[in-house]
């Protein structure tokens, strides 16, 4: 069925030659006189793709129009066409959300691109919006449709209800904590209690973990419960559990060998039970070769594990990620392509803070490639083929293929490498490779 382009013009030439082009081009089109009847059509018609309308008309002004658009139909894109000496309105209407501008005159290939590109856009925005919600982790935080971030998904639903120690490894900034959350709340069990074993010295940590009698040491003015009987019938989260002084390791390993603990000063023991979840963005068995994490600990932590891949290893969550994190505003497809091209080796975090950065400094309602920090937008030779691209107007398909390209390249045509490093499984990288080699016989694959 044919994407369907609403028009509003007032001129009998001007709306015969939008529409007859663009029928031409195979779209279904509506047009008319004024901006109320594009607005009924928007409201009460077939369902529409996208709305061109003049700035100028009589009665209600292509402004008001896409104002009430705006209002009803937030999704749609709209184009405004407007005269030389109009411009700066025009460009005041895409700052309040209209997608683009053309200037009259206007040649038929000029009104195609335009068009295919807002429709392009849509397309994009409509996809996210669908595999975000099919994806979309029922554990709370959690947003991803690739093979990878799809297991852990897995793993924390079978992990859950076990009362075993769980060790999460991964790099900082990919979400270890959220994890260790949903963890939690899959379990039925009561607080959740988090500390980092890198925010306190030996001293207050072993305080702070295993509590301590009044008067044990200077200060100690009172009886106090550490966080292992705060998270009694509980969990306690040990995040950089590598940073665990040695002399409190074997006090941690009876803990969880007999659910025993002693508070510093104290002549009794007290049992806890308390499930224990550890995380570490180091080589925990590096650590046991250097001499600095008890291999018998280790084993103890590692009943179950949990690695969260980098972002680098599910570059196509990014979109899903960056669709969440815009909070409804919205971003060009040459903005979403750098963002994939990009390492992230600060993970989803840095994500998160590259995103809320341009929301916050973008002058215009979409986010384009000039509110990226420079340290995203220059991402080596994938980003320069996405500059180029942008650079030749192409389409986000033709982004999409040349990239994926690229990346089969640089695995040296391993194609299961090339789904592993996009973070795509095997019959979805095949089908479009079909799909590309249908485009164009003389692809090399």
């Amino acid at each position: 069925m044919p994407e369907h382009i609403i028009i509003a013009e007032d001129d009998r030439e001007l709306r015969s030659f939008l529409g007859d082009a663009l029928e031409d081009a195979g779209y279904a089109v509506t047009a008319c006189a004024t901006a109320e009847a594009a607005l009924h059509a928007v409201l009460k018609g077939p369902p529409a793709d996208l709305v061109i309308t003049d700035l100028i008309l009589p009665g209600m002004r292509g402004h008001e129009l896409l104002g009430e658009i705006r209002k009803h139909r937030t999704e749609l894109n709209v184009i405004i066409i407007t005269a030389f000496g109009s411009i700066d309105s025009a460009i005041e209407l895409v700052k309040s959300g209209a997608w683009d501008y053309m200037t009259k005159p206007f040649g038929t290939d000029e009104l195609v691109l335009v068009v295919e590109r807002a429709l392009e856009e849509s397309r994009l925005r409509r996809e996210v919006a669908s595999l975000t919600r099919s994806a979309a982790s029922p554990l709370a935080g959690f947003i991803g449709a690739s093979r990878s971030i799809q297991e852990v998904f897995a793993l924390i639903r079978r992990a859950g209800p076990s009362q075993k120690a769980t060790l999460i490894t991964g790099e900082s900034g990919t979400g270890k904590e959220l994890v260790a959350r949903a963890l939690h709340n899959t379990s039925g069990r009561g607080a959740f209690v988090a500390v980092n074993c890198a925010a306190f010295p030996e001293n207050l940590l072993e305080s702070e973990l295993f509590g301590h009698e009044k008067g044990s040491f200077t200060g100690a003015a009172r009886d106090k419960p550490g966080l292992f009987e705060i998270a009694d019938r509980g969990t306690l989260f040990l995040d950089e559990i590598t940073e665990l002084p040695a002399v409190l390791q074997p006090k941690l390993l009876r803990a969880l060998e007999s659910g025993e603990i002693r508070r510093v000063g104290a002549t009794a023991t007290r049992t806890v039970d308390a499930r224990v979840i550890a995380a570490s963005n180091r080589n925990i068995e590096e650590e046991i070769a250097d001499g600095r994490f008890r291999e018998d600990l280790y084993w103890r932590l590692n009943v179950i594990h949990i690695h969260v891949p980098a972002l680098r290893e599910r570059v196509a969550d990014i979109p899903l990620l960056a669709e969440h994190f815009l909070a409804g505003r919205r971003i060009s497809a040459e903005a979403l392509a750098v963002l994939a091209a990009y390492p992230w080796p600060g993970n989803v975090r840095e994500l998160r803070n590259a995103i809320e950065r341009a929301v916050t400094l973008a002058t215009d309602d979409a986010i384009g490639l000039a509110d990226l920090p420079a340290r995203v937008r220059e991402t080596g030779a994938t980003a320069a083929l996405v500059a180029d691209a942008t650079r030749r107007q192409v389409s986000l398909r033709e982004l999409e293929r040349e990239y994926i390209l690229q990346t089969l390249r640089q695995a040296g045509g391993n194609k299961s490498r090339a789904a592993e490093i996009l973070g795509l499984d095997r019959k979805t990288l095949y089908r479009k490779l079909e799909e590309f080699r249908t485009e164009d016989p003389t692809l090399p694959f």
